[in-house]
């Protein structure tokens, strides 16, 4: 007879279990996902945007490393006009 009270607890403590254990979920349960669900596509799309402002910087980069190198070719050209021009009027005529 010692067992039967274990016995009942081990019952107890099973249907306890198997009546928490669903395999549906809840009200609540349905609103976090939901809710969540949510949460992604905001987080989702604030990806997509982010994305986007670093591929416009990106091509403005691209864009002011590109007028930087025109420049810096200009500037060449310029100094050797000018070395060619103070050569010229340094030499004998």
């Amino acid at each position: 007879m010692r067992s039967l009270p274990g016995a009942i607890l081990s019952i107890i403590v099973a249907s306890v279990l198997l009546a928490g254990c669903t395999k549906y979920a809840d009200q609540n349960q349905m609103q976090q996902l939901s809710d969540l669900k949510k949460e992604v596509a905001t987080l989702e799309q604030q990806i997509k945007t982010a994305e986007q402002e670093k591929a416009d910087l990106q091509k403005q980069i691209a864009d002011k490393q590109a007028q930087i190198n025109q420049v810096k070719e200009n500037e060449k050209f310029v100094q050797q006009k000018l070395q060619q021009a103070q050569s010229d009027s340094t030499q004998p005529k």
